[in-house]
């Protein structure tokens, strides 16, 4: 079953964190409830203080979109080049702004139907 984290468990993550560093397994056995696994996520995606969670900026989309023509689905190689920013948050953007341009083409090919 999914759970989200939540406040507190984020300030135990960060205490243990803090104390012990990325020793995964040990974290998660004062976690109790949480997996090795899961807590490195939730550091590496979310409580990481490096992270940008600011909106992309227009040379951060740019640089995104000329990496993958590049690269391909490699998120870590593009993350890279973008300080602050996790695969996570580039595969993110890169997928709903796939996703909006899908469905502006399918509206524009119904009107042109309806025309």
């Amino acid at each position: 079953m999914r759970r989200y984290w939540n406040p507190q468990e984020d300030d135990l993550l960060i205490e243990l964190y803090t104390t012990l560093g990325p020793a995964w397994g040990l974290i998660s056995r004062n976690m109790k409830t949480r997996t090795a696994r899961q807590c490195s996520e939730r550091w590496y995606n979310a409580l990481y203080p490096g992270i940008d969670n600011s909106p992309l900026d227009s040379f951060e989309r740019n640089t995104i979109e000329t990496m993958y023509n590049i690269y391909g689905p490699k998120w870590s190689r593009i993350a890279s080049s973008l300080p602050g920013r996790t695969p996570r948050m580039v595969k993110s953007f890169w997928y709903q702004t796939k996703r909006a341009e899908s469905r502006i083409r399918q509206q524009m090919s119904i009107e042109r139907l309806l025309v």
